[in-house]
């Protein structure tokens, strides 16, 4: 593999990585609301799943750690394509490409 092809493919990962945790954020997010949205149709109290909501609520912040260090990664790895001599002309921005792929969408309401 030649340099451009080692960045391509480095940058595919990248952006895997980045929709990943995105999703996995997501997920939980819709899991929370899930969570607490039965309790309330059951009409249940809030203490009888604080504990679940809690644990969730921390894999959230968690993810949202996650998503800092690969956002902090992307900036690392956009120097190392600049050092490497690899422009944008020859490979493409490493800016993550907009697509008109469907993302996941989180459907909040007050609960």
């Amino acid at each position: 593999m030649n340099k451009v092809e080692v960045v391509k493919s480095v940058a595919e990962k990248l952006f895997a990585a980045e929709d990943a945790v995105d999703a996995a954020m997501v997920r939980n997010t819709q899991l929370l609301e899930s969570i607490i949205s039965g309790r309330r149709e059951l009409g249940v109290a809030a203490t009888t799943a604080e504990l679940a909501q809690t644990r969730v609520a921390e894999a959230i912040a968690a993810l949202s750690e996650a998503r800092r260090a690969v956002m902090a990664a992307h900036a690392g790895l956009k120097n190392v394509q600049v050092r490497l001599g690899v422009g944008d002309e020859e490979f493409g921005p490493m800016d993550k490409p907009e697509e008109d792929k469907q993302k996941p969408t989180v459907n909040l309401r007050v609960a």
